[in-house]
């Protein structure tokens, strides 16, 4: 997939916690003023997980939109069968507030309309201890 790269920031990745409070405090790494600038600000997307209703997976680039199709709300940016859930998965941008947990939308893939709901990160729980 095409989940992180340079023009999104940790906040829109929903990857902050990656940065320490105390460096998110001092600042001085690349990069810092928009980290902070989106932490005091907020950000209009963020990144999400999604299961898919039925058994096509929905792939990169794909668009999201809301259950009455009205509005176009995100983009795919990965996608995969998920044979643990026995159903598709994916990651998208979504514009905030649509990537909230159990908020129900619809992909469009190849003029096909597929039912998608936004779920939590990481899919699977980790499976292991610290020693």
């Amino acid at each position: 997939g095409h989940d992180i790269h340079e023009e999104v920031s940790p906040v829109e990745g929903m990857l902050l916690w990656t940065i320490s409070k105390r460096r998110r405090e001092e600042g001085g790494f690349l990069g810092y003023e928009t980290v902070k600038k989106h932490i005091d600000e907020g950000v209009s997307r963020k990144r999400c997980g999604f299961v898919v209703e039925g058994k096509l997976p929905v792939r990169e680039g794909a668009e999201l939109f809301t259950k009455d199709l009205a509005t176009k709300v995100g983009v795919v940016t990965s996608g995969v069968p998920g044979p643990t859930f026995k159903q598709p998965v994916g990651m998208a941008y979504c514009d905030v507030p649509y990537n909230k947990f159990k908020t129900e939308l619809v992909a469009k893939v190849r003029n096909k309309e597929i039912p998608v709901t936004v779920r939590k990160m990481p899919f699977v729980p980790a499976n292991y201890h610290k020693v």
